[in-house]
């Protein structure tokens, strides 16, 4: 197994490996060890069929079943959500306007993802990257006394913020509203595996608890605008057969808009579940 490093701030290329095949668990090991030390692990020209996607996924952990977004399942497979703007049923898809903002897999619920797998089976001719930053590298980056400031914040994640959000189907947005309602999370992270500190604040955050809306809203904005910083981003550029895992806990990612919609684009993830974690809090003061 080799890695070939995608860009300086986080991102790796896996080759050298079948992860179709029988994996041995040492070469598991390996590869989780090379995804803890880049965040962002790549793995390209595949032919995975949603069983096969769906035992790879297993050797990191149990599986996410998608309950907080039941309209987004893969028919006949919980463990996989169709992320697409092909129509399903005869309906748009809920998930195609998904990701269009920056943030980390299902923040907005109690066990907020530990990481996903995104595997592409159609894309348009151009366009329809996703982006990736280092949230512990952009802890890292802020001065000690900005540290202490956001180590006491709880983050509040609020699903009316997911892109997309306002043009889902009403009904299925109520029913989702009352499956996830807002939730506060530690706006500083530590990562189970690694010890690694990390931010966990997004823009589907809406304030931080105990503040109000007014007051969390320029600190929000700059802590994203500080992680998206351009040195502190990875770029993907989809190939039909790629697999993109990405660690939900020190990073975050923002799925582009910038393609023809007429064009289909069609993906597939597993989500690892994470640690049950948060509360659930009333609305802010604006």
């Amino acid at each position: 197994m080799e890695t070939n490093r995608l860009s300086h701030a986080l991102g790796a290329e896996i080759y050298g490996v079948n992860i179709v095949g029988d994996l041995s668990n040492s070469e598991v090991e390996a590869i989780h060890d090379a995804w803890r030390e880049h965040h962002v692990i790549v793995f390209r020209g595949l032919e995975l069929t949603p069983a096969q996607h769906i035992a790879f996924s297993l050797r990191f952990g149990a599986l996410d079943d998608h309950a907080a977004t039941p309209h987004e399942r893969l028919d006949g497979h919980p463990e996989l959500l169709e992320v697409t703007n092909k129509p399903k049923k005869g309906q748009p898809s809920q998930s195609r306007n998904a990701g269009r903002n920056w943030h980390s897999d299902y923040s907005y619920t109690g066990r907020p993802a530990a990481a996903s797998m995104l595997y592409c089976t159609e894309k348009p001719p151009v366009g329809g990257d996703t982006m990736f930053c280092n949230m512990a590298r952009a802890y890292d980056d802020l001065s000690d006394k900005m540290k202490s400031v956001v180590d006491d914040f709880q983050s509040v994640y609020d699903f009316t913020l997911v892109s997309g959000a306002a043009k889902r189907d009403p009904a299925k947005m109520v029913e989702l509203l009352k499956v996830n309602p807002p939730i506060a999370h530690p706006c500083v992270r530590t990562h189970p595996d690694s010890g690694v500190k990390a931010l966990y604040v997004s823009e589907r955050t809406s304030h931080f608890d105990g503040m109000s809306r007014a007051e969390s809203a320029p600190i929000i904005d700059y802590l994203c605008r500080h992680a998206t910083r351009p040195e502190n981003v990875y770029r993907h550029q989809w190939r039909v057969g790629d697999l993109v895992s990405w660690d939900n806990r020190t990073t975050m990612h923002l799925a582009l808009g910038d393609f023809d919609p007429s064009q289909p684009r069609h993906m597939l993830r597993t989500t690892l579940q994470g640690q049950k974690s948060g509360y659930v809090v009333p609305p802010a003061e604006p």
